[in-house]
This record gives structure tokens, sequence and C-alpha cells, in this order.
């Protein structure tokens, strides 16, 4: 079943402009045309689509994405895996970060608290990236 370029977008949470971008530079080009000239995508199409937002999630470029894809050794099943282990891991980091808010705010409230330990004042930045 082919969908539509409004349909794809609908679906995906994207706007039909990045669509047709994605067209215009050759990252995702649609499977075919309708009779009108509509572009319609297939199921490998969605797929593709899938790859471009997850690599654009974890803060690829387009040109990096389009290397990636075309590569020879490119793997599906590779790229989702992957894909799941850095999402996981932005995961934990947001936990701890959460958790560092939860444990100023309570440490506020108290106001009593005083940080006397290296291992107190670390916890202020816990979740943080080194930089």
């Amino acid at each position: 079943m082919a969908l539509t370029v409004k349909a794809v977008a609908e679906l995906a949470g994207i706007s039909v402009r990045t669509l047709h971008h994605y067209d215009e530079i050759g990252l995702l080009k649609p499977a075919g045309q309708s009779a009108a000239g509509y572009r319609l995508y297939s199921r490998e199409d969605l797929e593709r689509l899938q790859q471009i937002l997850f690599f654009r999630e974890l803060g690829f470029s387009l040109k990096e994405i389009a290397a990636i894809l075309e590569s020879p050794g490119f793997d599906r099943r590779q790229a989702l895996l992957a894909h799941r282990e850095a999402l996981l891991q932005r995961k934990a980091r947001i936990e701890r970060l959460i958790a560092t808010v939860d444990r100023t705010l309570a440490a506020m409230e108290r106001e009593d608290a005083p940080m006397d330990t290296r291992e107190e004042m670390k916890e202020l930045f816990d979740g943080f990236d080194p930089g």
C-alpha cells in the first residue's frame, strides 16, 4: 500500500516540506508517483525514513546519514540495535539528571543540610556530561 506525502508526514510527525527536502537531496526518494503526479511512499521508504529519523535524533547530519544508509555494509538490524543502545544511554543520563534535580530540591527544602563532603558536592552535578 503506497502512501502520499501528506499521509507519511502525519504518520512520522514531520512536515511535508521535510519530505520534499529529503527527496530533493536524494536521501529519501519515494517509490513511485500517482497518476496525478503525487509522490507515493512504500513500506521500504517508511523503514528508511524511520532510520533517518533515528539518526537525526542522535545528532547525525543529513550528509552523514546519507553516507551511512548508502554504505554497502549498512545493516538495518545492527543499526536499530545501536540506536536502542544509544537511546538507553540517553535515558539513563536523563534519569540521573532528574534524580539530581530531586536531591537539590529536597536539600533546598531542608535548608539545614550543609554539603560537607566532596561526594555531596559532586552530587550537584551528577548526570551532566563532562566537558
